[in-house]
This record gives structure tokens, C-alpha cells and sequence, in this order.
């Protein structure tokens, strides 16, 4: 598997392409012996007094508040978000590990009378040994989402980033040091696809956490298999916001252009799909490209940016392919211009005139594009917002309650937002359909995810 040349991570600001540093790769010997060293604190230095996990996290909550400015400045050079949303970053990692912390001390399982007299208890116990595979996009959210509620359930953890933000997720990790988690029960595991590929076929390795693309999902679904590894998986997505006449439409045409750029687009629930009905299309599809006309797309350190680069070269000579396919097939009413300065810029784009059975609309482009489509009725929305294989979040805009309760259960998601987009809580769980996904994280069912139900029972007298 060419494991005799590791890959080392070498991050890069995506806004100026300056390398921030090198982290080397971490080797087979080292990896095994990390992932031995985990199993060993799952079955004896790891807390198992609940309220001890409790004070760890919240310690560790506290010590990444007091450094905020530092990793607010660390995501804003290595993924290129704007510094506003690095901020958002941050106070949701902390509000994670705060939750999770209470969550802790949930007391899981249930116990009962049986109809012959006997007595069932369900009791619920930590999957064991869990490695995390992390994207650059929110690497410190997405990374405590689920890490926070596995480190409450009791599991120990091997985090592996993507190279991109290694820098900041070993900073992380610091903390949980100086917090009092030691590095037998978090562990920072550093490399390409080789290394997490070596991580999730580990056979003491018992649950893989991983957020990404649909594809790579897929084939760490077939890596864990032969273990029974189990696989919690949050992926692609290709959210729509469908907006009825009756719609406080100006408002939802804004937030509808705002979401499509979180990240420069490059987020699985940024919204990539605007359904209008027809009597209010022309209307929505002018604000928004009024809207999007004004977003200041520039340097990400500047309070002022609303949209930053695009994480790599690469990823920006794929968007601009997808960009000459909507010109040729469609029509550009806006956006999809290189920038004349360093680094991976490019402007938001809207779209109109696309099919339905377009790559535009089928595929999760990672960038900022927004397609605009009409319906005409009901039916028609609720087709066309299921017409992908995706499903992880939708969104549904109509001042009529019994429509808006219809349309969000005939959606295939894990999330649908009613007049509203992007609201995502420690307390709710979010997870996708189809494609997008497997399991859910957050709320009791992030912890339940990490834990393995157990029955125990009591035939007769003890």
C-alpha cells in the first residue's frame, strides 16, 4: 500500500500559498503502537467515573475559549474561511464540549419486568478504540461534533486531519493535554488516505468516525467491513432551499445566497439547489443575484470578507470546469471569475437553465455555485428537491403551516429547516439520506452512536 514513503503534511494558506509548515507523517510502527496504546486506556486509564469525563471536557472547553484568538488565526490561514466564520467555528467547538461534558453523566439504558418475572436491564458501554477522519473545511466543529459526545460515551480516539489543517487540529489537541486528556486517550495521527486507510482496517480499532465526500465514505464502508468495524458516516450532500409564493421570499432569495457561500461553497450543507415557484421566480432569482453581486470575495483576515479561496488549486480548476459546463448547457447570470491576485479565488456563481439530470445538479461541486430552478406545484418541489442521491439537509419556505409540515416529511433528509437555513444545535442530531451518509451524531444519539447495547439478564433469584 506504499507505506515504505508516509506522505508528511505540509499545510498551505490557500489565500497567500504560503506553506505554514511540516508535520512528518505518522509511521506504521508509530500507528500501531498509538492504536495499542488507546485500547489499553479504554480497558484501564481512562476514566470511568462519569463525572470525571465531565470536568476533562469542560476543562478542555475552557482552555479553547481562552485561545480562541490563536485558532480563530490558525482555520483562517490553513482552510481559508473568512475570520467571521472561523469565530463561529470556535464558539461551536466549545459549545460541543460543553453539552457533551452534561451529556456524560446521561444515564443510558433501561430495566424492567419481564412477562415471566424475570428481570431485563439494557446497559449501554463504550465501542472501544475509535479513529476520527477529519476534512480541512470546519476541522475543529467537525471534529468535536463527534469526538465530544465519544469521549462522554468513554471511548478512547485516534484523530486523523487532513493535511491541509494539521496544524490547528494538533494545537486542539494541546489543549486537551494541558486540560488533563492524556495522549493515550486522544492521539493525533498525522498523513494522507494511506495512514486513515491503515487506521480504519487496524483490527483493534473498533468504530471509524469519518466526514467527507460520498466516494471516500464509501470505500472506508468497505475497508471496515471485514472487522465489523462499525462506521459512522456524514458525506456529500447537495442541499436545497425550496421556496413557496406565499414565502417571505426577499428574505429567503438572501439567505438563500448567503448559505451558498459558506466556506466558499465548499461545505456539505451549503445550499447548492434554490427551487422557486414560478409566480415569485423572477423576483428570488433577481435578489439573488443582486446579493451575491454584493458579497466581497477577498482576503479571509479582513472582517469584511464575506467568501475566501478555494482550498487548493486543484479544487479551483475543477470549479472552473464546472463553471464552462454552465455556460455551455445553461445560462451564468453571475460569478465564476478567477480573481487577478495569489491564491484560489473565484467569485459566487448563479445558474439558471439547468436539466435536472445535469452533473451541475446531480453532483456535490464543493464550491459556490448556486443552481435557481422553478416548480410549479407542490408535487413538483418536493420531486425535484428529492430528484439527488443526497440527503442531508433541505430547507422549505411557505407562510402555510400544513404545507410546511407536508413538504418537510416528504423530503428525503436528515435535516429540513422551515423558513430558515444552516441551524445546527448540540442538542438535535444531524445525519443524511441516501448518499450523505450513515448514523447520526449530536444529541443523546451522538453518544449512543459511540456505545454498544447490551442486555443482561436476571433468571431467578441473585
Amino acid at each position: 500500500m506504499g507505506w515504505e514513503v508516509p506522505q508528511d503534511a505540509r499545510p498551505a494558506d490557500p489565500a497567500t500559498l504560503r506553506v505554514l509548515g511540516e508535520v512528518p507523517a505518522t509511521t506504521p510502527g508509530e500507528l500501531d503502537k498509538a492504536v495499542r496504546t488507546a485500547d489499553e486506556a479504554q480497558h484501564g486509564t481512562w476514566p470511568v467515573d462519569a463525572k470525571q469525563r465531565q470536568g476533562l471536557l469542560w476543562r478542555w472547553a475552557d482552555l479553547l475559549e481562552e485561545h480562541r484568538g490563536e485558532l480563530v488565526t490558525s482555520l483562517v490561514a490553513e482552510s481559508g474561511k473568512p475570520v467571521r466564520e472561523a469565530g463561529i467555528e470556535v464558539t461551536g467547538v466549545v459549545d460541543a464540549l460543553r453539552y457533551n461534558a452534561g451529556m456524560a453523566r446521561l444515564v443510558h439504558g433501561r430495566a424492567g419486568t419481564l412477562p415471566d418475572g424475570s428481570q431485563a436491564h439494557l446497559v449501554r458501554e463504550p465501542v472501544g478504540v475509535t479513529a476520527f477522519i477529519v476534512p480541512w473545511n470546519w476541522p475543529l466543529l467537525l471534529l468535536l461534533r463527534d469526538l465530544a459526545p465519544a469521549l462522554a460515551a468513554g471511548v478512547t480516539a485516534l484523530v486523523k486531519p487532513a493535511p491541509q489543517t494539521t496544524l490547528v487540529t494538533r494545537r486542539a489537541l494541546e489543549l486537551a493535554r494541558e486540560a488533563g486528556i492524556g495522549e493515550d486517550v486522544v492521539r493525533l495521527v498525522v498523513g494522507d488516505g494511506l495512514v486513515g486507510e491503515r487506521l480504519v482496517t487496524h483490527p483493534l480499532v473498533r468504530a471509524v468516525a469519518f466526514t467527507g465526500s460520498t466516494a471516500v465514505g464509501a470505500a472506508i464502508r468497505a475497508a471496515a467491513a471485514p472487522d465489523m468495524t462499525r462506521a459512522l458516516l456524514e458525506l456529500g450532500g447537495k442541499a436545497s432551499m425550496t421556496v413557496f409564493a406565499d414565502a417571505r421570499v426577499d428574505e429567503a432569495a438572501e439567505t438563500a445566497a448567503r448559505a451558498a457561500v459558506i466556506t466558499a461553497g465548499q461545505m456539505c450543507m451549503a445550499c447548492t439547489r434554490l427551487l422557486v415557484q414560478r409566480p415569485v421566480f423572477a423576483r428570488v432569482r433577481d435578489t439573488v443575484v443582486d446579493v451575491l453581486r454584493t458579497l466581497r470575495t477577498g482576503d479571509p483576515r479582513d472582517e469584511a470578507t464575506d467568501v475566501g479561496p478555494l482550498i487548493s488549486g486543484p479544487a479551483l480548476d475543477r470549479f472552473s470546469e464546472h463553471i464552462a459546463l454552465a455556460r455551455s448547457s445553461a445560462r451564468v447570470l453571475t460569478g465564476g471569475e478567477r480573481l487577478d491576485r495569489p491564491g484560489h479565488f473565484v467569485t459566487p456563481a448563479a445558474v439558471t437553465g439547468l436539466r435536472v439530470d445535469s452533473p451541475l445538479v446531480q453532483h456535490d461541486l464543493f464550491g459556490p455555485l448556486l443552481s435557481i430552478e422553478p416548480f410549479d406545484d407542490e408535487d413538483e418541489a418536493v420531486t425535484l428537491a428529492n430528484a439527488t442521491p443526497y440527503g442531508l439537509a433541505a430547507s422549505v419556505w411557505t407562510a402555510d403551516l400544513d404545507r410546511a409540515w407536508r413538504a418537510s416529511r416528504r423530503i428525503r433528509a436528515g435535516t429540513v429547516w422551515v423558513n430558515g437555513y444552516n441551524r445546527s444545535y448540540a442538542e438535535m442530531p444531524s445525519g443524511g439520506y441516501g448518499s450523505s451518509g450513515l448514523g447520526r451524531t449530536r444529541g443523546v444519539e451522538g453518544i449512543e452512536q459511540f456505545t454498544e447495547l447490551k442486555h443482561v439478564h436476571f433468571g431467578g433469584p441473585v
